[in-house]
């Protein structure tokens, strides 16, 4: 026999056998209606429509083509009962009064006001029915968003400018100023559910279309499909959910660049704060300052004798945001100088040390905080057996699912004196 003949056979009977190992392993389990719903009640007993939840959880992964395991399922279980507690519209304890002194402060750095922000919210529209009594007597952020969407559209009004209201400008600016943009059941970034809907049709998005896309977040289902897609729907090469739970309250590839800054730090023998941020930013774009952390790899190259031009270093730093800065020179170098540098490997992801503050509550929260507790929920979830809390949940569960794109189901009844731009349609 050849020894060609006996390589061919010897590579047969390996595939063979590589073929049956693979039929023979177990195939990982996708979860159905009434597995997520136990789910449910197991982190949340008493939870109001855990069918629903769970229907509305299976038709996001659908939706967007997601694995039905049981990591993604209790990934989307341990934040959303993180962020509402499994409430559409969650009710946040003492919003009206943290946001009454942010709304004057805010408002009284605009000029056609001249200061007097609390006296025209007082008596705006009238005494009776103001804003004021509106914002203060607020119990979620919906009733904060509408106030401030009234508001504004009464203030045009009000001013003779309603003219300006479609306007690119009018958009931004007032978009800008809204205090609401992170909500619904997964605490969705209204910028990143803008952003995606811009993409998918192709133009901006007008003020209007937002208005609807807000109040869709404000649903169970459009709560769920951004959530998961913000959440679930990109590559990280992560190796623990961990790092998105980081990322879903710091932003994509947060826990990454974080990570990269460790490292480059380390070469440099530099503090460099580990929030993400390789660049600096102004107004969510790139600014031409350089961060500290440009100047650290650049004297991390200047150091260790890197090829690495502050032009070259520029233009990869640009890709933080994507999982394209993998294979940009500026990453691989200096993961590889810090291996040879260390004569250890470099961490691929650590969670980020940010503080965050929010104007809808007094407490302090830390990204690492948040991860934290999120993951231990999502623990325990994946570590719930199977069917112990199977009982009380409806057969129908899992037959109607969720439309690819959700819409608004609130019916919000507009005061008499919004613009009939408001009401119209979306084109």
């Amino acid at each position: 026999m050849s020894h060609w003949y006996s390589a061919r056979v010897k590579t047969a009977c390996v595939a063979i056998v590589a073929g049956l190992a693979i039929l023979a392993s177990p195939i990982a389990s996708a979860f159905d209606a009434p597995q997520i719903a136990a789910k449910i009640k197991a982190a949340r007993p008493k939870v109001r429509d855990p069918a629903g939840w769970a229907n509305d959880i299976l038709g996001a992964l659908q939706a967007h083509n997601l694995p039905q395991t049981p990591e993604n399922v209790c990934a989307l279980v341990a934040i959303i009962d993180q962020e509402s507690a499994f409430s559409a519209n969650p009710s946040v304890p003492n919003l009206g009064k943290v946001s009454e002194k942010a709304v004057i402060a805010k408002l009284n750095q605009h000029p056609i006001l001249g200061g007097q922000a609390s006296t025209f919210l007082a008596q705006y529209p009238n005494p009776r029915n103001s804003f004021m009594q509106r914002i203060r007597h607020a119990k979620t952020e919906r009733d904060l968003d509408w106030a401030y969407r009234d508001l504004t559209a009464g203030i045009a009004q009000e001013y003779k400018l309603s003219f300006l209201m479609n306007s690119d400008f009018a958009r931004d600016f007032i978009e800008s100023q809204n205090e609401i943009n992170t909500l619904g059941p997964m605490q969705v970034d209204v910028n990143f559910a803008v952003q995606h809907e811009a993409a998918r049709r192709g133009r901006a998005l007008s003020l209007q279309e937002i208005y609807q896309l807000r109040d869709a977040l404000y649903t169970r289902k459009g709560g769920l499909y951004y959530g998961t897609l913000l959440l679930l729907g990109y590559e990280t090469g992560y190796g623990k959910k961990l790092f998105r739970f980081a990322d879903y309250n710091a932003g994509r590839y947060t826990s990454r660049n974080a990570a990269f800054q460790t490292v480059v730090g380390a070469l440099a023998k530099l503090p460099i704060a580990t929030d993400g941020d390789l660049l600096m930013y102004e107004k969510g774009s790139v600014s031409s300052a350089v961060s500290n952390t440009e100047q650290a790899v650049r004297i991390v190259a200047d150091k260790y004798g890197l090829i690495l031009p502050n032009q070259r270093i520029r233009s990869d730093l640009m890709q933080e945001k994507t999982l394209g800065f993998n294979s940009t020179s500026t990453y691989k170098t200096v993961m590889q100088a810090y291996q040879l540098v260390k004569k250890a490997a470099p961490p691929y992801a650590v969670v980020p040390r940010i503080t965050l503050h929010s104007e809808k509550t007094s407490r302090i929260l830390t990204t690492e905080r948040f991860a934290n507790m999120v993951n231990k929920r999502y623990q325990r979830c994946l570590a719930q057996p199977e069917g112990v809390v199977s009982q009380a949940i409806p057969a129908t569960v899992g037959k109607s699912l969720s439309p690819a794109v959700p819409a608004a189901t609130d019916q919000r009844p507009a005061p008499s004196f919004l613009q009939d731009w408001v009401n119209l349609p979306a084109i």
